[in-house]
């Protein structure tokens, strides 16, 4: 059966790569709000929000290495993280590239030995620039 064009995509299939990292293990995205800004002189420019990224904490210290590496550094490490939503069978049905994206900020969820429960970090990641599904 074909999939009409106005149905809408599940949110819960998708794959998240960042240049340079093998495995990314993201089980959330929060996507940044891209908006129009004008200044004095009239030129409009886009400015975006922050992506945020979240994955179970395992043995991989690759984002933590990231996060330290833009703290501790004069030099800012950015890379590029690409977004892509899957169908049911696993293509890539629309893709997102977020360039120049560095890490501002790094959390842990919260410890707590009455629930069982992944710990979860997350990512707050500053955008340089976006490329959308249009291009």
């Amino acid at each position: 059966m074909a999939r009409e064009a106005s149905t809408p995509f599940l949110n819960m299939r998708f794959r998240v790569e960042i240049e340079g990292m093998p495995d990314s293990g993201v089980v959330e995205v929060v996507f940044p709000e891209a908006r129009l800004v004008e200044d004095k002189r009239g030129k409009v420019r886009t400015t975006y929000g922050r992506l945020f990224l979240r994955r179970g904490v395992s043995h991989s210290r690759d984002w933590q290495a990231w996060w330290e590496d833009n703290r501790k550094s004069r030099k800012k490490v950015s890379r590029s993280i690409a977004v892509s939503l899957l169908d049911a069978s696993g293509s890539d049905v629309q893709r997102w590239i977020f360039r120049n994206s560095r890490p501002v900020a790094y959390s842990l969820s919260n410890l707590n030995a009455l629930v069982h429960e992944v710990l979860i970090e997350t990512l707050e990641i500053a955008v340089g620039d976006l490329q959308s599904p249009a291009g």
